[in-house]
Formats: structure tokens, C-alpha cells, sequence
């Protein structure tokens, strides 16, 4: 899901659901971008716009540099797993995550019981190289623009 693009504003702090996306403006194309932690947060850059992508629960930083090297934005992310439809299952000390809206199906996060994850990655993969025809790990992504 990406969410309403909005002005990016140095030292604001940027909050992020996992596996969500919000849209940031810049006010320059940016040089560099450089992410503390990519299992948290992770950006794709589309000229002076800037995509913000939840990837895992956490805090990390998200420092952006002009075409020169002058910092022009610096900022807090934190990823959360906030949604009322999202439930946890504890067998133990073995969790197992869901969605449920409306019905509860498997999802995949990090800290669930490993062979439970396992099998639900391979089950999303199998579904992504029948659905485009490239296994996930030989799709190739995009070139980042220059």
C-alpha cells in the first residue's frame, strides 16, 4: 500500500508499517542515500521523490546526501506492525503470525517458528514464479537512476 506522498522534513521522525510504503518529496535529487538498517526500512528513489518502504519492526536512520555530499535530510524511521487485523499465536514459545480480515491466513514475519516461516516462503515463491514466470531470487531489479 503506498500512502499520500508528503514533504520529507529534516529531523522529523518517519513511522512506517511493515510492508507499506509512503511517498517522501525532496527538495533536491539526492547524490547518496544511506540506511542503517535495510532489514527495517529500505528506499527505491525516483528523482527528487523518494520511496520509504517497511521491511521489519525496528528503529534505524535514514541519512540522504545532495549530488555534492551536503546532508540534506537526516531522519528517524521506525517500522511498526500496528494493524487491529494482524493477530500472533503463541504455541508455547513458538509463534505464528496471521491476517485476519476477514477470514485468518498465514503471514510471514520475522520471529515466527522457523520451519512454519520456511514453508510459507517457499509457498509465496512457488506462487510468484507461476504467476510471472521468473523465480523471485533470479528477478532482476530495475537500475537506480544516475
Amino acid at each position: 500500500m503506498v500512502l499520500p506522498q508528503q514533504q520529507a522534513v529534516a529531523g522529523q521522525v518517519l513511522t512506517v508499517e511493515v510492508d507499506e510504503s509512503h511517498i517522501l518529496s525532496l527538495p533536491s535529487t539526492p547524490g547518496a542515500i544511506i540506511v542503517g538498517n535495510p532489514s527495517i526500512a529500505d528506499v527505491t528513489v525516483q528523482g527528487t521523490k523518494l520511496i520509504l518502504h517497511g521491511r521489519g519492526f525496528g528503529q534505524t536512520t535514514l541519512t540522504i546526501l545532495d549530488l555534492d555530499g551536503n546532508q540534506i535530510g537526516n531522519f528517524d524511521v521506525i517500522g511498526k506492525h500496528t494493524q487491529v487485523s494482524n493477530v500472533s499465536v503463541f504455541r508455547g514459545t513458538d509463534r505464528y503470525s496471521y491476517s485476519c480480515a476477514p477470514l485468518c491466513e498465514s503471514e510471514i514475519q520475522v520471529g515466527d517458528k522457523s520451519d512454519h516461516m520456511l514453508a510459507l516462503i517457499a509457498q509465496s515463491s512457488a506462487k510468484i514464479e507461476l504467476t510471472t514466470g521468473n523465480k523471485t531470487a533470479e528477478a532482476a531489479a530495475p537500475q537506480a537512476p544516475q
